[in-house]
């Protein structure tokens, strides 16, 4: 996301510079700018398919038998960890601070590298007790005890 920001800072200063007797370039310029945000949403959407958008990477939300819930959905990642996919409202790792795209690493002191480990980490919780969260995201690392709770109403 921050390349895409920055090309179109380029681009917007590109048209800002263009003399304002050349009406021709601002529209090449601005078609410019409209092509290369086509290109970076497809770019993002073809990338969020195969990190999570049924890749066949994502596993299903993440309750223990007990019905503790976290409220987030992961997928496997090659950056040692798992990578959240999503973050339900209102759930515990939303009041956390998680976001998708945040990475666990550990819960509870123990090493997670895959989606197994944080449902095996879940296991035999209950609603209303805590969990300690190792995870990273924006290039920081961030330790939260969440207190898990029960899934809402229809959940899956």
């Amino acid at each position: 996301m921050r390349a895409l920001a920055a090309h179109v800072r380029t681009a917007l200063r590109r048209i800002r510079n263009v003399p304002v007797g050349t009406r021709r370039q601002r529209r090449i310029a601005l078609v410019a700018v409209a092509a290369t945000l086509l290109l970076a949403g497809a770019a993002y959407a073809v990338t969020s398919a195969v990190v999570g958008g049924g890749s066949g990477n994502q596993t299903p939300p993440v309750v223990s038998k007990s019905g503790a819930w976290l409220g987030i959905d992961v997928a496997s990642t090659n950056q040692g960890g798992v990578m959240v996919v999503d973050v339900f409202p209102g759930s515990p790792a939303q009041a956390a601070g998680m976001e998708p795209g945040d990475v666990i690493t550990q819960i509870d002191g123990h090493q997670i590298l895959t989606p197994k480990d944080v449902r095996t980490a879940i296991a035999g919780k209950h609603p209303g007790d805590q969990v300690q969260l190792q995870f990273q995201g924006s290039g920081t690392s961030y330790t939260a005890s969440v207190p898990l709770a029960s899934p809402p109403a229809g959940y899956p």
